[in-house]
């Protein structure tokens, strides 16, 4: 088994580090917030203020159900992980790597506020987010990267975990 599901907080390099695996390998890419997004027509933060962060939550699980083997590096959502039978769907055929991001560097990249479509509550910080989700995603993690390392340093460490 060779497929690589990246769990993770919003920003923490998911997409970025997807899709530089999938160039670099040339293997099939999919992020699963672009898949509620196309199937929306809008922003995930659209779809959030439109319908609420429950309904995100549940888009994001129909979209990783319906995702196999067939797709080799997958980027799920931060809140991927609030959702044991999609975990457990990624674990069936793939391997889960939790891009461990620390916080500060988190707040760098996407700001104190829920711009990026965070799949939780209004009114709660990023730093909540992050100290409620990092359990979660050390739970389900099966190889860990810290996520303040290179691209590059990240691919390295992967290919080795994954035989890739």
């Amino acid at each position: 088994m060779n497929n690589i599901s990246l769990i993770g907080m919003a920003g923490c390099g998911k997409s970025s580090l997807g899709m530089a695996i999938s160039e670099k390998y040339d293997l099939s890419f999919i992020d699963t917030d672009h898949l509620i997004e196309r199937e929306y027509k809008m922003t995930l933060e659209d779809v959030k203020k439109e319908f609420g962060y429950k309904f995100v939550r549940s888009a994001e699980e129909k979209a990783i159900l319906g995702l196999d083997k067939s797709t080799e590096i997958i980027s799920t959502g931060g809140s991927a992980i609030y959702s044991s039978i999609s975990m457990h769907h990624l674990m069936s055929f793939s391997k889960i790597i939790y891009i461990d991001t620390p916080l500060d560097v988190i707040i760098k990249r996407i700001g104190v506020g829920q711009e990026r479509g965070l799949a939780v509550p209004d009114g709660i910080s990023v730093s909540d987010v992050y100290l409620e989700r990092k359990p979660l995603y050390e739970k389900f993690s099966q190889f860990t990267v810290d996520g303040s390392k290179s691209i590059e340093q990240l691919i390295s460490e992967i290919k080795i975990y994954s035989n890739r």
